[in-house]
């Protein structure tokens, strides 16, 4: 690969791993950059998606070093890879950050304990969150936030995993926003997001009766 292919592989690898927040194999993240970028117009960019095994990991143990000067890095172990910081020397930012973990591992156990399976009934929290993303989306992060007392990033997560809503690119303002997918479809028997806009107006219509 060349600088320019280069500087677009490491660019595109710390979004995909910052925004998705997942851990990929080497091999998935091989699969996930062919799966974007394969059909490209733009050389540099369609580069991405034929990237070897060996040369991402070069490239990943590069940008990992980049990434320690601003406080993160990527913990690469057993063949699979994900960003996370480093180590957080000020007592005061690490005491913040160990709360945030521990509300996350609160709202995830609440959403396995509540039964969030594949083909099972979701959480109440997963069900409030759904609910929010469906008839208000698109979403960012931070205004599906605005909508609860607590951080519902976790919860979001374990919907995108369940395969009920994903993100991607606002056309319009550039920030990751959350949808709702074929399989939430699906699931609750809708046919389109037509569906959706009707039960929001017959929703909208029994609250003013």
């Amino acid at each position: 690969m060349n600088t320019s292919e280069t500087a677009f592989l490491e660019r595109a690898v710390v979004q995909l791993l910052f925004v998705s927040g997942r851990e990929f194999s080497l091999e998935s993240l091989r699969e996930k950059l062919r799966e974007l970028f394969v059909r490209e117009a733009d050389a540099t960019v369609r580069a991405a998606a034929s990237v070897g095994g060996f040369e991402l990991l070069q490239v990943l143990l590069k940008t990992s070093q980049k990434l320690e000067k601003m406080g993160l890095r990527l913990d690469i172990r057993a063949g699979s890879v994900r960003i996370t910081t480093a180590e957080v020397r000020p007592p005061a930012l690490r005491d913040y950050f160990a709360a945030i973990t521990d509300q996350f591992k609160s709202d995830a156990s609440d959403a396995a304990s509540d039964g969030d399976h594949e083909e099972g009934p979701l959480s109440a929290a997963g069900l409030e969150v759904l609910a929010c993303i469906a008839f208000k989306q698109p979403l960012s992060l931070p205004e599906i936030n605005g909508y609860f007392t607590a951080d519902r990033r976790a919860v979001v997560h374990r919907l995108q995993h369940l395969g009920l809503v994903d993100c991607r690119k606002s056309g319009e303002t550039g920030r990751t926003v959350w949808m709702t997918t074929g399989e939430f479809l699906r699931r609750f028997n809708l046919q389109s997001a037509a569906d959706l806009e009707r039960l929001w107006q017959a929703s909208g219509e029994a609250k003013a009766a």
